[in-house]
């Protein structure tokens, strides 16, 4: 017998070879016996493991036998009852013949059927939010319990349920009610909907057309208040649902109350004959009956019930009234929005936020008969639910957020000052000279952009890197508030070369931007308020501070010029629509705080001239020797009858020493200042308070005794002080020099004086003519040495223009002039026309291949070719 686990592997076309007929029918009956014991050790394996499952199994199939019987006893009742059912009459008009006591006790029996099912339908109806016709049912159902009270009261005895059934309609009434009051709010219906929801309370409340108009109207009050309370991603979306929530509002009740589409009367009134009408079906028809015989019992009051209201034309056209319930809605939505929405803008941080959230708004399209609703609606003319309620309060949400930017920014500038006045450089500490600044050659002195706010643009015009800073600082927050408010004013980006103009043309995008003046005069008269408060603001901390005031001072004047010229944002800012009152209010505000600082360097100037006049009060004989220069030796000849006397005279030439030291000390600190940046009136005044403490030294001087030659210089001195440096048309400094003049000459014999005089005056204009070469920084203004022919010797060399026309000043304000040396004849120049054209700025432009010394001379090159009208003016 061959062994199992040989069976296993047998080879059964081998062994069909090999072995005889006889042994492959045993090894046949030796498989078949594995075979079998396989079998029942895998019953008894799943026996042991499996047996929930196959008792579940024997299970299910027993209940699936169970269920076919159970069917088919079902099947077989309802055959018997139909066969019972077939042979009565179910004519509802023909009642049983029975007799009068049955009929009684049958009629009560199927009302109180009827009054259970109708419960049953109230459910069903409010389940599948159909309020019309739940309110109908109560109303049937109500009509049978009133039936039901009228009946013997020895059935009703026997029935307690019934007191339950009825106890169950007030909560079905109440019900109904928070349905209808639930879409009456809700923000978003249909007018079909709405009319079927306001006919319901009609039903139920029995109320007049106008109180249900007010009932309407206080409804969706309430759904403007939840939209306004529900929690939104953002004001943006809950603004648009309020839109929204309104134009459902007017469209409703337009359509609900006044007409709808083609139709002469509103839904309301449409669906109302339909349910009280004539001609309307009744209740009962509306119903599907279960099936019985008891039906033909049901009294005909209830089969003919329909729902009562007294409906007439008046009432309809009591509706004229509306137009003062929508006046009061109009006022009182415009109180809530404007309460309710305080808030909700609060959380709006930038002017482009609400511009979205106007833009998002604006997207909401009214219905296509929009100007017909209104009309019929009694609304105003060219109404809009946007422009109505919200554009007002979107309105005062831009100012007040431009007003507190624009504050914001002022303080922030403030602090800036602040911090950058605690924190000077230690050039600017220095003292008040530029010098470090304007004559530093650097690579970025010459820009490819010729108004770059850096290079020669800005050391010509004297504005040191701290006050480009802070203009820059300035011009910054400026245009971060244009960049803002570009898209709310205009509908694009700030910079964008968008005609607004003719998008003004579209009357649409027109009433879109209607608040656009309005906010454009505020964002201006802010930014003028606070350009009013800084300039303030910097004069009160520059007098409570005064460390480095000086220094200070013209830092703060200097960037209050530079504020109105390197800052175009803050320009625009300051003049919408081509208003220049604001703007030029401003200029004369800086211009007048930067006079006051500018006076603070004056007076600390004016300081250090009255300790340098000091040493004029030494008159002794050694002082004089020092300070007296050469005297003009001059020949004069005086002829009588006999002969010819000739005779030598010796008059002053040059003003002393000591003034002339004075003088340069005066020119050096104008010129460390650049002068040609000095305001004109700051010049001036510079000059006249400094010749004034001069004068007033020498007054004391003319009280002293004085020589004869020690009057002559002084005299000398006073004349040309006073030629050179005092305008003709400051009187007192004019009285205050002949005064002292007169003293001068009382000091010296009359007929020396009566010859030295005009000799005097000569060497005085001289004297002045030569100065101005050196000193012409502290001419008061170009037409100062006109009276000594210096304009007839300017135009005689017009044909000759040369350098040298840059040492007389061409204009009213003044630059460092240049110290060439030239005889007093060749000193005048060209006329300022002429230095125009010779002084042309060159646009240059730089290669990267260029050395740092071809660098440097084309810096030189465009110091002297950008020498044009502005160094003068």
């Amino acid at each position: 017998m061959a062994k199992k686990q040989d069976l296993l592997e047998l080879d059964i076309d081998k062994a069909f070879e090999e072995r005889s007929i006889d042994e492959i029918i045993e090894i046949e009956k030796l498989l078949d016996a594995e075979i079998e014991r396989k079998r029942n050790e895998l019953r008894s394996m799943v026996g042991d493991r499996y047996k929930d499952v196959l008792a579940a199994s024997d299970a299910i199939k027993s209940m699936k036998t169970i269920s076919q019987l159970i069917v088919n006893s079902i099947e077989k009742v309802m055959s018997t009852c139909e066969e019972f059912i077939n042979p009565v009459s179910t004519d509802i008009h023909t009642p049983l013949e029975v007799e009068k006591e049955q009929v009684d006790e049958r009629t009560v029996i199927i009302q109180i059927r009827m009054a259970i099912f109708m419960n049953e339908q109230i459910w069903i109806a409010i389940d599948e939010e159909n309020n019309l016709e739940a309110t109908q049912y109560y109303l049937l159902a109500q009509h049978i319990h009133t039936g039901l009270s009228l009946s013997k009261n020895k059935y009703l005895d026997k029935i307690p349920l019934l007191h339950q059934i009825k106890s169950n309609l007030v909560v079905l009434r109440s019900r109904i009610f928070h349905k209808i009051v639930e879409k009456l709010e809700s923000v978003d219906t249909s007018a079909q909907e709405t009319s079927q929801n306001l006919n319901a309370l009609l039903l139920l409340e029995k109320q007049t057309s106008s109180d249900l108009l007010s009932i309407f109207i206080e409804h969706r009050k309430t759904a403007l208040n939840t939209v306004m309370h529900t929690s939104y991603s953002s004001v943006r979306m809950q603004i648009s649902s309020m839109v929204k929530c309104l134009i459902t509002t007017v469209r409703l009740l337009h359509d609900c109350f006044i007409c709808s589409l083609n139709q002469q009367k509103g839904l309301i009134w449409q669906q109302l004959e339909e349910i009280v009408g004539g001609s309307s079906t009744t209740t009962l028809s509306k119903l599907q009956l279960p099936v019985t015989p008891l039906i033909s019992y049901i009294p005909e009051v209830i089969r003919n019930f329909r729902p009562t209201f007294k409906y007439s034309v008046e009432t309809e056209t009591s509706l004229n009234d509306a137009e003062t319930v929508l006046k009061s809605w109009l006022e009182s939505t415009r109180k809530t929005l404007e309460t309710g929405l305080e808030k909700s803008l609060e959380l709006v941080t930038n002017v482009k936020g609400l511009h979205l959230i106007r833009e998002e708004s604006l997207k909401l399209e009214p219905p296509e008969n929009w100007e017909q609703i209104c009309k019929d609606s009694h609304l105003p003319e060219n109404f809009d639910v946007w422009y109505c309620f919200f554009q007002n309060l979107i309105t005062n949400s831009c100012q007040i957020l431009i007003s507190k930017k624009i504050s914001l920014v002022s303080q922030e500038i403030q602090s800036y000052i602040k911090d950058r006045l605690n924190n000077i450089s230690k050039d600017e500490r220095s003292g008040t000279s530029l010098i470090w600044y304007t004559w530093k050659e650097e690579p970025s002195d010459v820009g490819k952009a010729e108004d770059a706010h850096s290079g020669l643009s800005m050391k010509h015009r004297g504005f040191s890197p701290t006050i480009v800073d802070l203009c820059y600082k300035l011009d910054t927050k400026y245009f971060e508030i244009l960049e803002d408010v570009w898209q709310y004013l205009y509908g694009k980006e700030y910079g964008s070369n968008d005609d607004f103009s003719l998008v003004l043309k579209d009357y649409k995008f027109k009433r879109k931007y209607i608040d656009t003046p309005d906010t454009e005069n505020h964002l201006q008269a802010e930014c003028a308020e606070t350009s009013l408060q800084l300039s303030n603001f910097i004069r009160d901390h520059i007098n409570q501070n005064s460390d480095n005031l000086v220094t200070k001072s013209i830092i703060c004047a200097r960037f209050l010029q530079a504020a109105t010229q390197l800052c175009p944002n803050f320009n625009k800012c300051c003049m919408f629509n081509n208003s220049t009152m604001d703007w030029s209010k401003i200029c004369d505000t800086f211009n007048k705080t930067s006079h006051t600082l500018w006076l603070n360097w004056v007076q600390d100037i004016v300081k250090t001239t009255e300790k340098q006049c000091e040493v004029l009060d030494d008159i002794s004989l050694k002082n004089m020797l020092k300070v007296l220069g050469r005297w003009d030796e001059i020949e004069i000849q005086e002829q009588t009858d006999e002969k010819v006397f000739k005779s030598q005279i010796k008059v002053p030439l040059k003003p002393s020493l000591a003034l002339s030291e004075i003088f340069a000390n005066l020119n050096e600190e104008l010129c460390c200042i650049l002068p040609h940046t000095l305001p004109k009136l700051v010049h001036v005044q510079y000059i006249e308070d400094n010749v004034n403490v001069i004068l007033r030294k020498y007054k004391q001087l003319s009280d002293k005794e004085l020589n004869q030659k020690q009057a002559l210089q002084l005299l000398f001195d006073v004349k040309y002080l006073t030629t050179f440096c005092i305008p003709r048309e400051n009187v007192q400094l004019i009285e205050l020099s002949q005064d002292i003049c007169d003293k001068l000459r009382s000091r010296i014999d009359p007929f020396d004086l009566d010859v030295f005089y005009s000799y005097l005056q000569n060497n005085v204009k001289k004297a002045v003519i030569q100065s101005q070469i050196m000193f012409g920084c502290l001419l008061p203004s170009p037409g100062q040495l006109s009276c000594l022919g210096v304009s007839e010797k300017l135009n005689e060399q017009d044909q000759n223009p040369s350098i040298l026309a840059l040492s007389v000043p061409s204009s009213t304000t003044w630059f460092p002039l240049l110290p060439v040396s030239a005889p007093s004849q060749k000193l005048s120049g060209t006329p300022s026309k002429n230095i125009k054209e010779s002084t042309q700025k060159p646009k240059a432009t730089l290669k990267k291949s260029q050395d740092s010394a071809s660098m440097m001379r084309q810096s030189a090159a465009s110091l002297f070719g950008g020498l044009t009208n502005d160094w003068f003016s």
